[in-house]
């Protein structure tokens, strides 16, 4: 005989696990800052505690360390960072226009804040750029051991970082990365400190996301089938 609070508990996680994957394909972007204090970086944490003792306005408490920002969206500290993320949008025309001014409204409401909070404290504080990350869910239709988020982001690490390291970074990245999530999947490359080179970076991720779901598999080969090509490895003489 089944345990009735264990078949409880696992139709429990199996609802809420249907509930957080939203009915419609979405994106969202999210923007890392290191913060300086006259100068010299220090971490969000120690200087304000919570996002609630930097932002004037009341904010709503959400899962984990985040709070929900008075401009929409959501604000924490993350290892050392302030991180701001946009509401999910619908993966529609005009979805990575949205998404990037909403990302871009963040950042200016958080600068904002900041101004205030120096002001009050006498001190000048700076927000430097650090990462950029552009998530997309992951539908459950046509998933399979060959169609599945994690053999998704491995074929997406062989064609993205070229044309990404060309629009969104600069001559001191290293790398842009493609990480697989429960739900969806997430691109991660330095953060552009241009609202257009970003516009442009969200466009292009999309469309090469969407193009690859089309596919019938996620294996390598897919590569050769569609003419990408791939990098030569090289060596130094």
């Amino acid at each position: 005989m089944k345990n009735s609070g264990t078949t409880r508990h696992a139709r429990f996680r199996a609802e809420r696990a249907v509930l957080a994957t939203p009915p419609r394909a979405v994106i969202g972007l999210e923007a890392e800052f290191n913060l300086l204090v006259n100068g010299h970086r220090r971490r969000p944490e120690k200087v304000f505690g919570n996002p609630s003792r930097l932002v004037r306005r009341r904010m709503i408490p959400r899962t984990g360390k985040s709070f929900q920002s008075p401009a929409g969206g959501a604000i924490y500290f993350d290892t050392g960072v302030i991180e701001v993320a946009t509401p999910i949008v619908e993966l529609e025309p005009g979805c990575c226009y949205r998404a990037t001014r909403l990302l871009w409204e963040q950042i200016r409401y958080l600068r904002v804040e900041l101004d205030h909070w120096a002001k009050r404290n006498g001190c000048e504080c700076c927000l430097q750029g650090f990462s950029a990350h552009y998530n997309f869910s992951f539908p459950d239709g046509r998933r399979s051991k060959s169609r599945n988020a994690t053999k998704l982001a491995y074929l997406l690490a062989h064609i993205l970082p070229v044309p990404v390291t060309l629009l969104a970074t600069n001559r001191q990245s290293s790398a842009v990365g493609v990480r697989p999530r429960k739900t969806r999947l997430e691109v991660t490359a330095d953060f552009t400190p241009d609202p257009a080179l970003m516009l442009a970076t969200c466009a292009f991720i999309t469309g090469a996301v969407e193009t690859v779901l089309r596919w019938d598999d996620f294996g390598l080969r897919q590569l050769g089938r569609h003419g990408i090509p791939r990098i030569t490895p090289f060596h130094l003489r």
